[in-house]
């Protein structure tokens, strides 16, 4: 299984603090999660940065990155600051 914990807003604004997933692509991961929490507007999950075992996922490819049993995805909503 997959440990998705979530951070910042997210975990906040949906009272969500971990899941656990199935293993396969980022992109099942979250598609799981829009299952499993159906609150979570689609949109908030896409937009999210993504860290699998601490290291970041970036660019186009970052959903088809393959996950397996025991890795860890941390999703962590962008924020911005004035």
């Amino acid at each position: 299984m997959i440990t998705v914990k979530f951070f910042g807003l997210i975990s906040v604004d949906y009272n969500i603090r971990q899941i656990l997933v199935k293993e396969g692509s980022v992109k099942q991961a979250l598609e799981e999660i829009r299952k499993s929490c159906p609150h979570i507007p689609e949109q908030h999950l896409m937009k999210a940065l993504l860290f699998v075992n601490k290291q970041h996922l970036s660019g186009n490819k970052r959903f088809s990155v393959l996950l397996k049993d025991g890795d860890e995805l941390a999703l962590i909503n962008p924020s911005s600051g004035g």
